[in-house]
């Protein structure tokens, strides 16, 4: 009786860990296929540099600052 549960029990972790496997070689592929199609789509929607955010955020805080000036001295 022992043998028997001894044999489906490694049965039992010998199948979980074959799917565990292929779930994560799995995993990895489909990782590989996004990082490709999102490598592609950059080229149709680049996107913007930090430095040249930062730059319209300065200039609309700027702009911002100036008509919050001009508003209060009215």
């Amino acid at each position: 009786m022992s043998e028997s549960l001894l044999s489906q029990a490694t049965n039992i972790t010998l199948v979980g860990m074959s799917v565990v496997f292929v779930f994560l070689i799995l995993l990895v592929f489909i990782m590989k296929i996004m990082s490709y199609c999102v490598v592609q789509m950059e080229k149709y929607f680049p996107q913007v540099q930090a430095s040249q955010q930062a730059a319209q955020d300065n200039t609309l805080i700027a702009v911002a600052v100036a008509a919050a000036k001009r508003f209060a001295a009215r």
